[in-house]
């Protein structure tokens, strides 16, 4: 594995003299979005030495990471990195300089304000006043984006906004594409969806109430031919030359963390070594602190092969413990995605335009399920006791789960947040696609290593569907799409259903047909939408948390979790925009010594 970096200048590098055995006040594990933001922030202060390491190449100049509307051209390129999990379907990751946040769909969204208030609930009394809630988090997605709203021509083919949603100053570019599809289909997916759930129609999804459909921006820089505003080209690249204090090693995978011995739980060191598996192993010293962003599935590998996990799991590995947190790798949670299509009449026009696609619905329990809602509301209440028994593996307890789940039903149940999301897809897997996805999933998971080999894959346990209502949401929402086909006006564009067409029988009787053949085609056709989060939850200890309110380790002097691990419970939304808040929230906290 090599990069062509002979035009870069030379603080992303892939040469690891230039930092082996030296010393950085920071070192972050992972030039993902996260540790690019955070790599950042710290940087400005000039007296602060930075080093992140990533372990993808710096592929800033391939238009498979520039041009959003070759995403569907990178999940058969050397730019993710697929992890085999338990279901047989692979989770996907960024394997690249930037990680997901260079080669995503782009998609800008935030969740339901209630959701974000949700996780100072899960810490303790003390740590209630940080604010982890929407208030101060909105502010720091503000921070990082710098907003375009729509012209003219966009706000005819359905561009709206909130201007007080967004920030104006912020690095990472967002705005609307200048070639949005001007065809009627975006147009009647977002009617027809309305004919059919009475769902409110709102100008802006960002602004803390996601239960709508709407027409979605996406991180793009119109300044720079509609190009990708990733991480790296929003945090790194425009003061790469002006900041010599932060170094970026690139093709490089950190193996373990290496503690004082004195007992003291600091990290003193890393080990790392090529990225490919090559040559030999190198270190570098922390004055300060390990900041861990290499992702939901990297960082608890990473701390379990470093000693930090359930000490019985460590010793059998031959591993010696050096801090007791069992639940490090638990609490994982992914959304399944099922994709439906259909094509066109023939000789039909769906108009002009490249996209990217734009128009998602976000329905809450009551929408998508009409008259059946409250028999499934009623379900989930009295079904968390028995869910919790069911997945307690993958948690600290029974009843800590409960309590999560409590917390989380009560956000579906009272709260209405959106369970679903239904992604109108021009093109994929048929002319006309809509892609359903179950957004706040009662099922849990674990991320756990096999041995102490850096380069060993872990087992990733998703157990999707293992929690039965989550099904009975997915197969609500395929039915529906279902529907949508055959519902005005989006019937119009509609010859025939083609995805899963005849595989899932009864598309032209008018209850869409049968649960249980519907269960058996989602069961086998789903697969991960790769926005896995929780497997170092910020909560408290008793309900299983691996960092405190600060992002802490538990028990660690000097380690912070910055990534996607440390989310507690699912948003209903896209996850760049509130990972970009959270990354600009602990780079404050560790800036003011928090």
């Amino acid at each position: 594995m090599t990069s062509n970096l002979q035009n870069s200048p030379k603080v992303v590098t892939s040469d690891p003299s230039r930092v082996s055995e030296k010393t950085f006040d920071y070192v972050v594990v992972g030039g993902g979005l996260t540790g690019i933001t955070v790599a950042a922030r710290l940087a400005e202060n000039q007296s602060n030495t930075v080093l992140v390491i990533e372990a993808g190449r710096d592929d800033r100049s391939k238009p498979l990471v520039t041009d959003v509307h070759q995403y569907g051209g990178v999940f058969g390129s050397d730019l993710i990195r697929k992890y085999p999990t338990s279901d047989g379907k692979d989770i996907t990751a960024g394997w690249t300089l930037g990680g997901g946040s260079s080669i995503n769909g782009t998609t800008w969204t935030r969740g339901q304000a209630a959701q974000y208030d949700a996780w100072s609930a899960l810490l303790t009394p003390a740590e209630a006043n940080l604010g982890w809630n929407w208030s101060n988090l909105f502010g720091y997605m503000k921070k990082a984006e710098g907003w375009s709203p729509p012209n003219e021509q966009q706000r005819s083919r359905g561009a709206d906004q909130v201007e007080s949603y967004h920030g104006l100053s912020g690095p990472v570019q967002v705005t609307f594409p200048n070639e949005m599809y001007d065809g009627p289909h975006q147009k009647h997916f977002v009617q027809s969806i309305q004919n059919l759930t009475r769902i409110r129609k709102l100008p802006d999804v960002n602004g803390g109430d996601a239960n709508c459909v709407s027409f979605t921006p996406n991180n793009i820089n119109w300044r720079d031919q509609g190009h990708r505003s990733s991480a790296p080209e929003a945090y790194l690249f425009p003061v790469e030359t002006a900041r010599p204090n932060w170094t970026t090693l690139v093709e490089h995978q950190v193996g373990i963390l290496l503690w004082a011995t004195d007992g003291s739980k600091r990290v003193v060191a890393v080990q790392f070594k090529r990225a490919n598996d090559s040559g030999q192993e190198f270190r570098v010293n922390v004055r300060k602190e390990v900041i861990l962003a290499a992702g939901a599935i990297g960082t608890p590998a990473l701390l379990q092969r470093s000693g930090v996990g359930d000490p019985n799991h460590l010793h059998s590995l031959g591993i010696t413990p050096v801090i007791n947190l069992p639940t490090v790798g638990k609490n994982l949670q992914e959304q399944p995605m099922s994709m439906l299509g259909a094509n066109p009449p023939k000789n039909s026009n769906l108009g002009g335009g490249t996209g990217p696609n734009g128009a998602i619905a976000f329905p809450n329990l009551y929408e998508l399920l009409g008259s059946q809602a409250n028999a499934t509301a009623t379900t989930i209440q009295q079904s968390l006791d028995a869910w919790a028994n069911t997945m307690k593996d993958n948690a600290l307890s029974k009843d800590a789960l409960k309590t999560i789940y409590q917390t989380q039903a009560d956000l579906i149940v009272r709260g209405r947040a959106p369970v679903v999301e239904m992604f109108y897809n021009t093109g994929w897997p048929n002319a006309i696609g809509v892609y359903v996805w179950t957004l706040l999933p009662f099922s849990r998971g674990t991320v756990q290593i096999t041995s102490s080999r850096m380069f060993d894959m872990p087992r990733i346990t998703l157990n999707t569907f293992r929690v039965d209502t989550d099904l009975t949401i997915q197969t609500a929402s395929c039915k529906l799409i279902r529907k949508l086909f055959r519902t005005q006006p989006f019937s119009d564009l509609v010859g025939e259903e083609a995805t899963p067409g005849n595989k899932v029988a009864g598309q032209y009787e008018p209850n869409g047909g049968s649960d249980s053949d519907w269960r058996g085609w989602i069961s086998k056709e789903h697969v991960p939408v790769s926005h896995p989060v929780g497997t170092c939850a910020m909560m408290r200890r008793d309900l299983g948390g691996v960092v405190d309110g600060r992002l802490k380790l538990y028990d660690a002097q000097n380690v912070r979790i910055v990534d996607a691990s440390v989310l507690p419970l699912q948003i209903s939304a896209h996850l760049s925009s509130t990972l970009y808040g959270v990354a600009e929230k602990v780079a404050d906290m560790i800036k003011n010594g928090m």
